[in-house]
């Protein structure tokens, strides 16, 4: 299902009808394909309200948090994933007990730890580097949307490692999820390169803009030709999170043969 702006209390009716008459905008993924600055300019709403709107879809990026539950932590002060990931759950349960007795929200039924925890666990996630393991949030990957992902909750998919073991089983889910068939190919090849230790998505995501197509590819190709390959990539980054060499290119090539990926 797809998640309409409108669905947040924040942006209601009349900025909703408004964002979608000047840009067309009608749900978070559409929202958030342009910047602010740009959306100010052409619907004429404040820029002030903007960036709460923007807080609040970022933070609806957490696997497992509705609109309404994104609201709720946002009037608990709580208005980004790195903010959230440095939270305790108990703290949160009881400032949304005080927001359910003290304020006009009325929360029919309050988290509970467990998924406060979870909410906690996930934006942790969302928050660092992971190179050895399969713990994930499937939202990273950058051919997965917000609509995409919401739609792999419904699998009970969260996490990489979640689409590795469910995936399977389930004919055609790219259909299902509202992915085009090219990007649901290029996330299960992105996944594969996750796999392999000292791999995360930074890397995966250099790796395919370099045209190396899958693991298999990376395997034959001579680590020179994958330097290359990559370092053209990477010299046209405004900020290089972290330079590839051919120390590192031949260390992954050993993995992938001993581990038969």
């Amino acid at each position: 299902m797809r998640t309409n702006i409108s669905q947040f209390e924040s942006v209601g009716y009349e900025y909703a009808n408004k964002l979608k008459k000047t840009l067309k905008i009608k749900n978070v993924d559409d929202f958030v394909k342009y910047p602010i600055e740009f959306i100010h300019e052409k619907s004429g709403i404040e820029i002030k309200r903007l960036e709460q709107f923007s807080d609040l879809f970022d933070l609806f990026r957490v696997p497992n948090l509705s609109a309404r539950e994104t609201e709720l932590l946002y009037n608990a002060n709580i208005n980004s994933v790195t903010e959230l990931s440095h939270r305790q759950a108990i703290r949160i349960y009881y400032k949304l007990k005080n927001i359910d007795e003290e304020t006009y929200f009325i929360i029919l039924q309050l988290p509970t730890f467990a998924k406060i925890d979870e909410w906690i666990y996930f934006a942790k996630m969302l928050t660092k580097r992971i190179k050895i393991g399969l713990n994930i949030p499937i939202i990273l990957f950058p051919m997965v949307s917000i609509r995409s992902a919401s739609e792999l909750k419904n699998f009970k998919i969260f996490t990489a490692n979640d689409f590795i073991t469910k995936e399977p089983n389930i004919p055609k889910i790219w259909r299902m999820v509202d992915m085009k068939r090219r990007d649901y190919k290029k996330l299960k090849r992105m996944i594969n390169f996750v796999k392999i230790p000292g791999v995360d998505i930074y890397f995966a995501k250099i790796f395919q803009e370099a045209k190396i197509k899958d693991v298999i590819e990376f395997k034959e190709l001579e680590a020179d030709a994958i330097l290359e390959m990559v370092k053209l990539i990477q010299d046209q980054e405004v900020s290089c999170i972290e330079k590839i060499d051919i120390e590192f290119i031949k260390e992954i090539q050993k993995k992938i043969m001993e581990e038969e990926f």
